[in-house]
């Protein structure tokens, strides 16, 4: 059940599309299904999805990114190695959550059962390495065979700010009039909003934007061949 108008995308292989939806959207009453080439995979996607080849920096509006990567292709990443994404796969396989993208926030990694079988490490960015930069981004990580499938999803902060104000300030003689999370410079405080947000407990946004992302993963199927 989808809870909001969400963004959904089609997805090409070994490459990342964004799907941004405006405050009209897709009718969420209505849905195709949009395969996910080289995994066999379809997701169940609302209708009304404009697509953009290109993730904002800022978002406006929600917006969803879906990549899938050959684990050889790591060989030429350069931040995350093969190493890494093999160890991901092989703890994933035991059901053990493990990030390899070279920034998590600590202790929030969750591992789920898919659909389809097997586990996914889902896990929230909150902020892009430093504390002046707020993002509410949540990240899901499976692999199908020897390609590793990468869904983000994240929405503008605005309405969860507004919606929950205790858990941000400001520091104006680092950050300017932006917005922060408050006291940034301890893990506290995204752990208290993240265990609120998971039950549900923020503002309309802020579930909603937790609750659209976990529908996205409940979708997943295996492909029905065409007769």
């Amino acid at each position: 059940m989808f809870l909001r108008k969400s963004c959904w995308l089609p997805v090409v292989a070994l490459c990342c599309l964004v799907a941004t939806v405006s405050a009209q959207g897709a009718d969420v009453g209505e849905a195709q299904d949009v395969s996910i080439p080289g995994t066999g995979l379809t997701l169940r996607v609302p209708t009304g999805v404009v697509v953009s080849p290109e993730k904002p920096d800022t978002p406006r509006v929600a917006t969803l990114s879906v990549k899938v990567e050959t684990i050889e292709s790591f060989r030429r990443n350069g931040v995350v190695s093969v190493v890494d994404v093999l160890a991901q796969r092989a703890a994933l396989a035991k059901g053990q959550a493990k990030v390899a993208d070279g920034w998590e926030e600590v202790g929030l990694a969750d591992i789920v059962t898919l659909p389809t079988g097997g586990y996914a490490v889902i896990y929230p960015f909150y902020r892009e390495f430093e504390s002046c930069d707020l993002r509410f981004i949540m990240n899901a990580v499976f692999f199908v065979g020897n390609r590793r499938v990468t869904i983000r999803y994240s929405v503008p902060p605005a309405a969860i700010i507004m919606e929950d104000p205790l858990f941000f300030g400001h520091d104006r003689a680092n950050c300017g009039e932006g917005v922060i999370w408050k006291h940034p410079k301890t893990d506290d405080m995204l752990k208290r909003f993240h265990a609120a947000v998971k039950r549900g407990r923020l503002g309309q946004a802020a579930n909603a934007w937790y609750a659209d992302f976990t529908s996205i993963l409940a979708s997943l199927r295996q492909k029905i061949p065409a007769r």
